[in-house]
């Protein structure tokens, strides 16, 4: 395999403690001349879905790298630490929790699979607890230096691997039965549909659309920006990755609604 010039990093770990500037230190031991692009580390705490819907929709936006992710729950169990090749030649480290599986399969589906297990490309002994910089954070580093997964350890079947679904909303009449997908920092509820499922029910030219979640029933515009609506008002928006947001303008959606991630909404035509 040929070297990787990036590594992008993902993880739930935040800032306040060591553990990213660490895991950065380990991979710039092995590669000096590896650039790290720092996607995410404040990933719902040991939220994998989070850390995999995220990981999904950057992956398109960012150079042909070897993506390192660390959203890892069981860390110290039986899980396996893995290494996927996709398809279309992209490369991902991380624990084999599902965490990977939406990004590989937006990226062409897996090619090959390996276990991390080559104590030759760990640091040992390796952590129960802190696998990120003994166990990935050096295999994401080896690989960009050029060495070939297969190295690090014994092939996995793709079917063997553990999978994860993104939840898809659902349609009954008219109206979409929809679960937030994420938060973003400044209160935008990301639906888990785009304009097609929103066409598929006769309501992508609609100006105003009913939403109704966390007991509350809004009536809202349906527009192209934030600034399209008065500040304080909701405003159902095509987000950056093409999915439908709920959002206020100058304001802060999921705390008016008490609403966040999995919370469940039910979208359809505006009330006569």
């Amino acid at each position: 395999m040929s070297k990787r010039d990036f590594i992008t990093f993902l993880s739930d770990y935040g800032l306040e403690d060591e553990f990213v500037g660490v895991c950065r230190g380990v991979i710039l031991r092995i590669a000096p001349e590896v650039r790290i692009i720092d996607v995410h580390h404040y990933i719902l705490r040991q939220q994998i879905r989070h850390g995999a819907i995220v990981l999904q929709q950057s992956l398109r936006f960012l150079p042909r790298s070897v993506h390192l992710a660390v959203v890892d729950p069981s860390v110290g169990s039986g899980r396996r630490a893995i290494v996927i090749e996709t398809q279309d030649d992209e490369v991902l480290v991380g624990p084999d929790n599902g965490l990977l599986m939406p990004a590989a399969t937006d990226s062409g589906g897996v090619k090959r699979a390996f276990e991390l297990v080559n104590e030759r490309y760990l640091l040992t002994p390796v952590s129960r607890t802190f696998q990120g910089r003994d166990v990935f954070a050096p295999s994401a580093a080896h690989i960009a230096e050029g060495v070939d997964p297969s190295e690090l350890g014994p092939e996995i079947a793709a079917s063997n691997l553990v999978s994860l679904e993104v939840p898809e909303a659902w349609t009954h009449n008219d109206h979409l039965h929809a679960e937030v997908l994420q938060v973003d920092r400044f209160g935008n509820l990301q639906f888990n549909f785009g304009m097609p499922r929103l066409a598929q029910v006769g309501l992508a030219e609609e100006k105003r659309l009913e939403v109704r979640m966390e007991g509350h029933r809004l009536n809202v515009f349906h527009a192209g920006t934030f600034s399209d609506v008065e500040p304080d008002e909701f405003v159902l928006v095509e987000d950056s990755y093409s999915q439908l947001s709920l959002a206020v303008n100058n304001g802060d959606a999921a705390a008016r609604l008490r609403a966040g991630e999995g919370s469940t909404a039910i979208v359809g035509p505006p009330r006569r």
